[in-house]
Order: structure tokens, then C-alpha cells, then sequence
């Protein structure tokens, strides 16, 4: 199970004048960057966060706690990813291979009806098998890896390679193009 199940553990509770956003503004969000995972919140400010992905430089994390590939539940300190303060850190969004946005389901106006392919792509020491939800006319390939810079994909395999090796199947994972070496679609049979 990944951490981000909110309905089993409180979110994080809004402390002094660091805590911006209260905790029914924050999203947890879990991300792997090419040699860790870093775990935290994230305000949304009601976007999706690959739309918020794809708009900016860098991150902030509320709380971010960085930990090795492995660790199968959310780290439990640690130090942060920019500074000493351990509230509010930046990560620059290059850093990040994939991101595994909480589940949620979006509203209405942002929901995007679109073509389901499935595809497998290789992004860092990644393997990624999943949905890419496709605009009419779009084929998977190299040339959708230009459009963005980051792609989202449903029911997801992911494979992490290095050593030791571990997998997870997670509903959504958005992907950084810039990291992607290998992309194809795949035939499904139903």
C-alpha cells in the first residue's frame, strides 16, 4: 500500500505561521527522483498536479521526507530536501522522474475525456506500464513525449530496476518526459 491512503492516517495539522495552507488544503504527494523517494504535501491550489507539474520551476513541499527507493511506508523524519527549517522546501521540478498524485477525482470542468492506449515506457531507472489518455488523432510515441513535460498514466505498473528492485501498482503516476528513454504502445486484447 502507498502512503498517500488518506482515509487511514490524519493529515498533518496546520502549526504557526509556517503551515500556509490548513491540511484540507494540502494533497500528500510521493515522488521518486533519479536516487530517492520524497514524500510531503503539496498545495494544489484546486489544479490537477500534472497541470501544476507542467507550469512550474519547482515544488514546494510542506514537510518533505526524503528516504531510500525502498522504504515501504512513509518515512518518519528525516532531513529535508532544501534547508534546515523543515516546513515549507522547494524541489526543482527536473529532479523529479514520477509523482504519485493522492487519489482523488476531479471536478467536472477539469476532467479530460480522452482515448485510452495502453503504453510501456522506460523513465530512469524506471519501467512503467499504463494508460496514456490520448487526444483524438494522437499515436503513442516519441512525438508525445515533446507535448509536455510531464505525462500522466492510469493503472500503473511501475518497476524500479536498481538494486534491490521493487514494484508497485498505483491508479495514477505522472511521468517527466525529459527522463523517458524508451516509449511504445502496447496491444491490448480486449
Amino acid at each position: 500500500m502507498t502512503f498517500w491512503n488518506w482515509r487511514r492516517s490524519p493529515g498533518p495539522a496546520a502549526v504557526g505561521s509556517s503551515a500556509i495552507a490548513s491540511s484540507s488544503e494540502l494533497a500528500p504527494i510521493e515522488l521518486y527522483t533519479a536516487d530517492s523517494r520524497v514524500v510531503g504535501w503539496l498545495a494544489p491550489d484546486g489544479h490537477r498536479v500534472t497541470d501544476l507539474l507542467n507550469t512550474v520551476d519547482e515544488i514546494r513541499l510542506w514537510r518533505p521526507s526524503p528516504g531510500t527507493m525502498f522504504e515501504a511506508e512513509t518515512p518518519s523524519g528525516g532531513a529535508a530536501i532544501g534547508g534546515a527549517s523543515g516546513e515549507w522546501e522547494t524541489l526543482p521540478v527536473a529532479r523529479i522522474i514520477l509523482a504519485m498524485p493522492p487519489e482523488w477525482r476531479a471536478s467536472r470542468q477539469l476532467r479530460l475525456h480522452r482515448r485510452l492506449r495502453r503504453a510501456a515506457l522506460v523513465a530512469g531507472p524506471f519501467s512503467v506500464t499504463g494508460n496514456i489518455h490520448l487526444p483524438t488523432g494522437v499515436q503513442v510515441g516519441p512525438h508525445l513525449l515533446r507535448g509536455h513535460a510531464f505525462l500522466p498514466m492510469t493503472d500503473a505498473y511501475l518497476l524500479y530496476t536498481g538494486d534491490p528492485s521493487f514494484e508497485h501498482v498505483v491508479s495514477v503516476v505522472i511521468v517527466n518526459t525529459s527522463h523517458v528513454s524508451q516509449i511504445a504502445a502496447l496491444v491490448t486484447l480486449a
